[in-house]
């Protein structure tokens, strides 16, 4: 079987301009040419070496501001990273508030997101946010506007950081 597959290739390579279809079986793979005088030329290398990105982009956490509803601040400690929550003001009835969050790693990525959770006494990890929206992880400050949020103590926290997530910080400010 092996020596009819070489015929049937080496007619494809030795004959320009023919076509043969339906002579595949095994593995093996027709050869179109692609004109008269065609010579089959060596498929080059490729390099599978990741390019380095350079260092990441840098994302200054901004300075807390009064009637600040909570903000969570995110920074690499040696392999793992160290979250720091800090509670505000609870959130006044009818109000809106802005959502600024920022997030830097080695490479941009997706898959970030932030959630405002009920801060409630006994609920801080349990239960649905009461508000979540992704953000890429790119250093670029994103701004959620016009938050309408229930009256209380709420907190945030961000999910989904890459691995080699520098820097992150999510808040809530009055508007």
């Amino acid at each position: 079987m092996r020596s009819i597959r070489g015929v049937v290739v080496a007619l494809l390579v030795l004959v320009p301009g023919s076509v043969v279809a339906g002579c595949t079986s095994g593995g093996a793979e027709p050869v179109a040419p692609t004109g008269a005088g065609s010579a089959l030329s060596a498929t080059p290398d490729v390099s599978l070496t990741p390019v380095d990105p350079g260092p990441p982009p840098v994302v200054r956490v901004p300075a807390p501001i009064a009637g600040e509803v909570a903000r969570v601040v995110v920074t690499r400690q040696g392999a793992g990273k160290a979250f720091r929550n800090v509670a505000g003001v609870p959130v006044v009835e009818g109000r809106t508030y802005t959502v600024e969050v920022a997030c830097a790693a080695g490479r941009p990525t997706d898959g970030t997101s932030y959630a405002v959770y009920d801060a409630a006494p006994g609920t801080w990890g349990h239960g649905e946010p009461l508000y979540s929206r992704p953000f890429p992880c790119d250093g670029a400050v994103q701004r959620t506007v016009h938050l309408g949020l229930p009256a209380g103590r709420v907190q945030i926290d961000v999910r989904g950081l890459p691995e080699d997530a520098v820097t992150a910080y999510a808040l809530i400010r009055p508007e």
